[in-house]
């Protein structure tokens, strides 16, 4: 397996013998039902089959990228680390992508997770990756639009942050927090959602941009969270931003 740095810089495995072609590299993206994509979306329009197509055409015939999709429907980051060794570490990833945070925010006591567990759970993934050799990137989870959101209408809970999404803030904010402690590439997902709104509102198409409604185009409007194909090929969009300097040149 290539060896990376705790930051996150490879040294490029070698050539074999008699092959025009390096070694793939492997990346394993690991997350819940966000990263799985189905059944929101088709599967070859799950981020992680987007990123890649693009990774691919970036590297050319010399080496090939494969991006494996470790995501689970429902899952929070604890439930995320009792599988890691079997879906993540066994694969000898180079790069493993880290996705949670839209369950670790539920209501549910064996669901949801406070904050401070939810940033010792990443700690420990990113202690848990680059034990392996692996490098380690996060992402923050994508933004909740309230008003399309039926698992958070009618709903008390949360009542003290103003909603749903603000609840979700402070686990974005976590997660900015740990990849800061870790050195570890943080791909900041929420930012760039929320940025999608704020130009629309720029655009003069919504009066107030922090309802988030300027995001259906990439969120859904059936349950205002799973992002939709848009909203995938942006989160890959945004990965491969943070990925493409990581890689080792062909």
């Amino acid at each position: 397996m290539t060896p990376y740095t705790a930051r996150g810089c490879a040294t490029s495995p070698r050539r074999p013998r008699g092959s025009s072609r390096l070694p793939a590299l492997t990346i394993v993206c690991f997350g819940d039902s966000v990263t799985l994509g189905v059944p929101h979306v088709p599967k070859a329009d799950a981020f992680p089959a987007v990123l890649e197509r693009r990774l691919n055409a970036r590297l050319g015939s010399g080496r090939r990228c494969r991006v494996l999709n470790a995501g689970v429907g429902g899952e929070n980051c604890a439930e995320g680390l009792v599988r890691i060794e079997r879906d993540v570490l066994a694969h000898a990833p180079q790069i493993v992508v880290v996705e949670f945070g839209l369950n670790d925010v539920r209501y549910e006591p064996d669901k949801g997770l406070p904050v401070p567990q939810f940033a010792a759970n990443l700690r420990t993934i990113a202690e848990q990756v680059r034990a392996v050799g692996s490098a380690v990137v996060f992402t923050t989870p994508n933004p909740v639009i309230n008003s399309l959101h039926p698992y958070s209408l009618g709903v008390s809970y949360y009542d003290r942050w103003g909603g749903c999404n603000q609840a979700l803030e402070e686990y974005a904010e976590a997660v900015r927090d740990v990849c800061s402690q870790a050195h570890a590439p943080c791909c900041d997902v929420h930012a760039a959602f929320v940025a999608k709104a704020i130009a629309a509102e720029f655009r003069g198409e919504v009066a107030d941009y922090r309802d988030l409604v300027a995001l259906t185009p990439y969120i859904s409007r059936e349950d205002g969270v799973h992002p939709t194909a848009r909203g995938h090929y942006l989160i890959a969009q945004e990965l491969y931003r943070v990925l493409r300097d990581l890689l080792p040149a062909a």
